[in-house]
């Protein structure tokens, strides 16, 4: 039997329900998150909080949960469901016209990547759905999620792992569930925010190691062109961690193996995920 933090309250998912007149499910007004636990913590959970909290403004819905009570909830639907490496999704719809929105938190067993692909590296497509960098959505984690869904689904008709999303202007956004990075020239490059990418968690985490490490991150406009003189690339996302990208539109990327940046990357993230999980409070 699953549980899940439904509104202040654990309940069977079962018997979850929510409106039917709720705005996020007639017309995807909300927000969500898609965390990662280890050992029964959140990783960056405080930094996701702020994201959705971010993502809600800029949406015009409220939030009405702290982190502290986001902190507990998390601990609560992980303890019921007997989880410590999970996915954790958090959901903040609109709710009915004049009434109150929900909050939905939920865990499931992750499903891990197999260790098969970090070793050969995914492959993506260049899909024809473009990401609107205008659009007030741009950067929001919104249950508008139906383009990044889509996108994946056409390119794994196609045999690829992932999809490659374009701006309108034909620069590189980001995959459909992830951020992109490239190493051209020893430097570590990312699309820039105003390119319409999501501001990952990981990203963000990745970008910290790096300069850490001493390799200079450039955020900056990124052509398709690029990949073709990368000499490696990754993605990354909550789940998937840094991510070798080793074949774009069925031709390789760099030597069509994971790098040496990619792999010492996701060492030191998986050292920083140890070290931050293990200093934080269990939730």
């Amino acid at each position: 039997m699953r549980w899940i933090y439904l509104n202040g309250e654990l309940v069977q998912q079962e018997t979850a329900t929510v409106s039917a007149l709720d705005r996020g499910l007639l017309y995807g007004y909300g927000v969500f998150e898609t965390m990662r636990s280890y050992d029964g913590r959140v990783f960056r959970l405080e930094q996701h909080y702020q994201r959705l909290c971010r993502g809600a403004e800029r949406v015009g819905l409220e939030v009405p949960f702290s982190l502290a009570d986001l902190v507990a909830a998390a601990k609560g639907v992980l303890q019921r469901n007997d989880l410590e490496d999970a996915r954790v999704r958090l959901t903040l719809t609109a709710g009915a016209e004049g009434a109150a929105g929900s909050v939905i938190l939920l865990a499931r067993e992750v499903k891990e990547y197999p260790r098969q692909l970090y070793r050969r590296g995914m492959s993506a497509l260049v899909i024809s759905t473009r990401r609107n960098e205008t659009s007030p959505l741009s950067g929001v984690k919104s249950l508008n999620y139906l383009d990044n869904l889509l996108a994946r689904e056409d390119a794994r008709r196609q045999g690829a792992d992932e999809a490659i999303l374009l701006n309108t202007r034909g620069l590189v956004a980001e995959g459909s569930a992830s951020n992109v990075f490239l190493v051209l020239d020893g430097r570590l490059v990312t699309p820039n925010l105003s390119s319409g990418c999501l501001a990952g968690i990981t990203r963000q985490a990745v970008l910290e190691l790096a300069t850490a490490a001493g390799v200079e991150a450039v955020e900056t406009e990124v052509e398709l062109s690029a990949f073709a003189v990368a000499s490696e690339a990754f993605l990354t996302g909550s789940v998937m961690e840094v991510m070798p990208l080793t074949r774009l539109d069925n031709g390789p990327v760099g030597s069509g193996r994971p790098g040496p940046v990619t792999g010492r990357l996701h060492r030191l993230y998986q050292e920083m995920v140890a070290r931050e999980t293990s200093a934080a409070p269990a939730t």
